[in-house]
């Protein structure tokens, strides 16, 4: 097995010992052998311990929250030496509205994790597209899949040029890298270019204290899908995101997104 396939089950391990309910017993040993003992948790409020006890306190406080909690995993990437998690925090797995959307970051040395970002947000009740913050509606409609390395080189790169511009709310970008079709999973942006190039103009039109400054952290990238981890600020506040763009033919046809500083919102911004 690849390295980066052998990183990737390693934290799936997570979800099905969490699904299973047994953080008390077997999962003890199991995050053991995946989290260093000295692995940096990033998270600001409530800062965990470092190494396996803290992603023990993380998971037992969503069951906490959630008793019987199921996890759903809904897309992966393992790029280089990290490996990230979209996932779906519900007891009714089947309702795609319920629950919480989680994603989490995992750095490797060697065959452990060394260090792990963790954001997660209530999932909204609705959307103005109608669809779920987890649904993959391109693919089920269009059959795209996963392309070669090469692919995914392209992708990472195009990506990477147009999100630079992006967060710049640089709102021409839209017509140089965005898709005809284009399906949004943001509660409150509709499908389409024009709904974005909107939304990119008034928000860069805000008073300086109140528009976003965005570092990003890491960006991973396999097949169609480009991943972002960023750092984001707003006055004095500071908290992660995560934008999820999938390319077709150097084109962005599809977005998810758990939103930084959302009310609500549990993140690290470190």
């Amino acid at each position: 097995m690849l390295e980066s396939e052998r990183r990737r089950q390693s934290v799936l391990r997570i979800y099905d010992v969490l699904t299973a309910g047994r953080l008390d017993g077997e999962s003890g040993d199991v995050l053991k052998t995946i989290f260093l003992p000295d692995a940096r948790h990033h998270r600001s409020s409530q800062p965990l311990n470092d190494g396996p006890a803290g992603a023990l306190q993380l998971y037992r406080e969503l069951q906490t929250r959630l008793p019987g909690v199921v996890a759903t995993v809904k897309r992966t990437v393992s790029d280089g030496e990290f490996v990230a998690v979209h996932w779906q925090a519900s007891t009714d797995p089947s309702d795609e509205f319920s629950g919480e959307s989680w994603c989490e970051f995992f750095r490797f040395v060697g065959d452990e994790v060394a260090e792990h970002w963790q954001l997660h947000v209530a999932v909204p009740s609705s959307t103005v597209s109608g669809r779920s913050v987890f649904s993959d509606a391109y693919r089920s409609t269009h059959g795209t899949g996963h392309g070669e390395a090469a692919m995914t080189a392209i992708n990472r790169e195009v990506a990477s040029a147009a999100f630079a511009r992006f967060i710049e709310f640089d709102h021409t970008v839209v017509a140089d890298h965005w898709g005809e079709v284009y399906l949004q999973h943001n509660e409150n942006i509709s499908d389409g270019p024009e709904a974005i190039r909107r939304s990119l103009e008034e928000v860069g039109g805000l008073p300086e204290e109140f528009r976003p400054d965005f570092t990003v952290v890491v960006t991973l990238a396999e097949g169609d899908l480009v991943w972002f981890l960023e750092r984001v600020r707003v006055g004095h506040l500071t908290g992660l995101g995560v934008d999820i763009l999938r390319l077709v033919d150097r084109r962005i046809v599809e977005h998810w997104d758990i939103p930084a500083l959302r009310p609500g919102s549990v993140d690290a911004g470190q």
